[in-house]
């Protein structure tokens, strides 16, 4: 008897993984429109509510992209071509990663009593969180692409590869997003764990300085020199710098790789989310 509820309790799926996979898959594809209500639900509560509404959307990036100017530019006085181009570039991107990872963390929980209520496809909740902050990344572009005016010999034809950089970041987030946000149904720390390794993460990323200065700085730390190499974000973001500042191709050997882990990844990660959604609503 005690066997039977435990096995009730973890939501052993009723086909294999495979199986498992393509019915999840197409399960968010029958609940696509709720999936795009809930995503722009979400774009909505960011800032439908103030004064200058969706317009936050465009002015909270370039409000942080100055602080980040005169702290690391002005205040540091850290000597850059173009920084404000060169800041930006990597900020956004990363400020997308963040954004999709601490909101879809908390995506689950934050729906508790709707999934008492209504039964659908529980994994719709994280990918929404993602596409919700996917949709502040591009507006976060028009700020990005106004510097251009004031820096037009830095816009080049290899801003055109831009898509192909953001659907590998997209893939490269999609599994962290959905594991997140079922182990921090069980474990609440997740959350926090998220936050302040986000925070961490950034000052050892490519985002406030170039991948090359970070390199030659790592250089005497083997170690920790080897975790910057095996960071996808780091390659991720050092893509958008050399399409949006560099004016030249990316690594697109480096983004191949990050792109072909992400599948698996990906797929794993459907599946243990399927295996523990069950699970949900008792312990919430």
């Amino acid at each position: 008897m005690a066997t039977a509820s435990l096995r009730l309790t973890v939501g052993r799926p009723r086909r294999g993984p495979i199986g498992t996979i393509v019915e999840t898959l197409r399960s968010i594809y029958q609940r696509r429109t709720l999936l795009l209500y809930l995503t722009m639900a979400r774009v909505r509560q960011d800032g439908g509510s103030s004064l200058l509404g969706n317009l936050w959307l465009i002015l909270d990036p370039a409000i942080q992209l100055a602080i980040y100017y005169f702290l690391v530019g002005i205040v540091l006085n850290r000597p850059q071509e173009n920084f404000p181009l060169f800041l930006f570039a990597a900020i956004l991107p990363w400020r997308w990663f963040t954004m999709a990872l601490s909101s879809a963390t908390e995506s689950v929980r934050r729906h508790d009593k709707v999934m008492r209520q209504i039964a659908f496809p529980q994994i719709v909740l994280p990918l929404s969180a993602v596409a919700a902050s996917t949709t502040s990344f591009f507006f976060g572009l028009i700020p990005l692409f106004s510097l251009y005016l004031v820096y037009p010999d830095r816009l080049t034809s290899w801003v055109l590869a831009l898509p192909l950089v953001i659907a590998v970041q997209a893939l490269w987030t999609l599994p962290f997003a959905i594991m997140f946000s079922a182990l921090n149904v069980f474990l609440r720390d997740i959350s926090s764990l998220v936050r302040h390794g986000l925070r961490l993460a950034f000052y050892v990323s490519p985002a406030l300085f170039s991948f090359e200065k970070i390199q030659s700085v790592l250089a005497p730390y083997p170690p920790a020199h080897l975790i910057l190499d095996l960071n996808p974000m780091a390659w991720i973001l050092n893509a958008y710098r050399d399409l949006l500042y560099e004016g030249r191709s990316a690594d697109w050997g480096a983004l191949l790789a990050v792109a072909l882990a992400s599948i698996p990844f990906s797929l794993l990660s459907i599946y243990l989310f399927r295996r523990m959604s069950p699970s949900f609503v008792k312990v919430l």
